[in-house]
């Protein structure tokens, strides 16, 4: 399996003579994540312990900025996987496990350097009465835990009568009617506000990066901006806002309080990769996105399945046919549209069925591929793709060539260079046309290596023109970028007339079929100060011909009065290889 590899923004810093870790990089976001490791994995259902371990054993190496988890907060008992989204209570106790279990995994997952995202229900709460998991009692409009009372919900028809939505092309219907009969919270409320920001500030407080909101389609942005404006913290903020056409409301209502979710998305897939029009239409003559009427890719969470689209089901599923949930994956990790999120559940054999538990209810501990646990999100194709994101960054489109209308295949810049056969046909070319630098690269779709520095895939030489030869099997893909296929060499070089050290990276070709992944790109030196964050490059920035090298940066540095030297990379590499290879003080 490929690690990771960041894209060009990450910043690697260095004080006079030794690495420093005195500059913390913030992963907390009032908009998108940052563009360096942006993708989510939804790891539906799974327990506290389960994610906690995921986090340090598989996300990180794998390159996965979030996680995100299933709410946390006390809900009503029952094995039904819904349940979860009842809420009792805001105690932190459901059956994932405890408040210091829920604890554990946040600062497990963020010291790894995954952030958690929590799914929170601020719209409504239960549709009738008993003991919820934690212990605590409730009836519907009241919920002594909490508090709420009957004050505190919408009552659509007047009075204290309450009637569920209806009808969506009626805002007030869909905002403040119950949504299949669950209590619905009056947001507007100053007491609601304030009991919810203290509830989403505990969070935030643990050290969670981010909250989903659950049906916030049903809520005022207003009502929504108001209770962001009391957290103490910034976060990374996505939307549930189902897209109806012709509704009343709509997902762009939502984008200035946050991310949304956009579920055109993976109607759109589903679609494409099953029938008509074909997955070239994704791409062109006009890209999926905002020329679509989706909402801008800025303020987009791209998914491809969630619990909800599985079921219906209104979206590609682990089951489709021709390899279809794994092309969508690495189409929508490819493709440069909104942060992606990437699905991992478990198998069900009914609408309603639960996680796999214990006979206390609580969920049991995760297994990939044993019990009913699907882990999607380990299938090497899929998770081998998350370097590709990670390495493309936002780099536009180019180079894109359409076969059939299930086969298309797209650059990113001179980065990478993707081809999907969504076709029973073998779709070859011998000058496949790329922006890529001439070098041999590895197909990570095919890598099957659980080393996170080699990629075992096929190999394929692209010249000096920027072409190269494959063949792509039906119904499969091979996605290839650089920093994956070349191998480094040093050049060091002194100038007869300033006296000037540098120190090159070249790529050469590998003859192996097993490639080294330890490229080195560099392409800007600046100087920090020795507090704040780095990504800002606040401080004298130098770019690859004013600073020559390492050393010659850190002089600068030093005469700047400035503590560190930080350095601007496209892919990842060893530390060790690097100080090796590039540091010359």
């Amino acid at each position: 399996m490929l690690a990771s590899f960041s894209v060009v923004t990450f910043l690697f810093l260095l004080s006079v003579g030794r690495v420093s870790a005195a500059a913390t990089d913030s992963r907390l976001f009032r908009r998108s994540p940052p563009e360096a490791q942006n993708t989510i994995v939804q790891l539906f259902e799974w327990p506290w312990d389960s994610v906690a371990s995921e986090c340090t054993s598989f996300l990180a190496s794998a390159g996965f900025g979030y996680v995100q988890v299933s709410p946390a907060s006390e809900h009503i008992t029952g094995s039904q996987w819904w349940t979860d989204y009842q809420t009792v209570s805001y105690t932190l106790t459901s059956k994932r496990g405890s408040s210091a279990q829920f604890a554990n995994m946040v600062s497990t997952c963020a010291n790894a350097g995954v952030g958690v995202i929590v799914d929170v229900v601020l719209n409504h709460m239960t549709s009738g009465a008993g003991t919820g998991f934690a212990g605590n009692t409730y009836s519907k409009y009241d919920y002594p835990a909490v508090p709420y009372t009957s004050s505190n919900f919408h009552y659509c028809v007047g009075g204290t009568t309450a009637a569920s939505v209806s009808n969506y092309s009626d805002a007030y219907n869909v905002r403040f009617c119950e949504l299949s009969g669950l209590a619905d919270l009056a947001q507007e409320q100053t007491a609601v506000q304030t009991i919810m920001a203290a509830f989403l500030n505990d969070l935030l407080s643990l050290g969670v990066a981010g909250f989903r909101v659950d049906a916030a389609k049903h809520m005022l942005p207003a009502d929504l901006a108001t209770i962001r404006g009391l957290l103490n913290n910034g976060f990374y903020d996505t939307q549930e806002v189902i897209y109806g056409a012709g509704e009343a409301v709509q997902p762009s209502q939502y984008v200035n309080t946050g991310d949304v979710l956009e579920f055109r998305a993976p109607a759109t897939l589903l679609t494409y990769f099953t029938g008509s029009p074909g997955i070239a239409a994704l791409v062109t003559p006009s890209p999926m996105g905002a020329a679509w009427g989706f909402v801008d890719s800025s303020v987009a969470n791209f998914l491809m399945a969630n619990q909800d689209t599985e079921r219906g089901p209104t979206s590609l599923t682990s089951t489709s046919a021709n390899n279809a949930y794994t092309l969508g994956a690495i189409f929508m990790l490819g493709f440069n549209y909104g942060t992606p999120t990437v699905f991992s559940g478990y198998d069900f054999s009914s609408y309603d069925q639960g996680a796999p538990q214990d006979s206390q209810g609580y969920t049991n501990a995760v297994t990939c591929n044993s019990n009913g646990w699907r882990c999607e999100h380990r299938w090497p194709a899929i998770a081998n793709m998350i370097a590709f994101h990670n390495a493309v960054g936002a780099v536009a489109l180019a180079n894109i060539v359409q076969g059939t209308t299930q086969q298309i295949a797209f650059g990113r810049g001179a980065v990478g260079f993707l081809i999907i056969n969504n076709d029973a046909s073998t779709w070859t070319n011998t000058q496949w046309a790329t922006s890529l630098p001439p070098g041999v690269y590895c197909d990570i779709i095919h890598d099957t290596t659980a080393d996170p520095t080699v990629c075992n895939g096929p190999s394929y030489a692209v010249s000096s023109s920027g072409t190269f030869s494959a063949s792509v099997a039906p119904y499969d893909a091979i996605a290839i970028f650089a920093g994956v296929g070349g191998t480094v060499t040093t050049t060091t070089s002194t100038s007869s007339t300033t006296g000037t050290t540098t120190t090159t990276a070249t790529t050469t070709s590998a003859t192996a079929a097993t490639t080294t992944v330890n490229s080195v790109f560099w392409t800007k030196l600046g100087c920090f100060p020795d507090s704040g964050n780095p990504r800002t490059l606040s401080g004298v920035e130098y770019d690859s011909s004013t600073a020559t090298s390492v050393s010659s940066c850190l002089s600068q540095c030093g005469s700047a009065g400035y503590a560190y030297a930080g350095l601007e990379y496209g892919v990842r590499f060893s530390l060790v290889q690097f100080l090796l290879d590039l540091t010359d003080a």
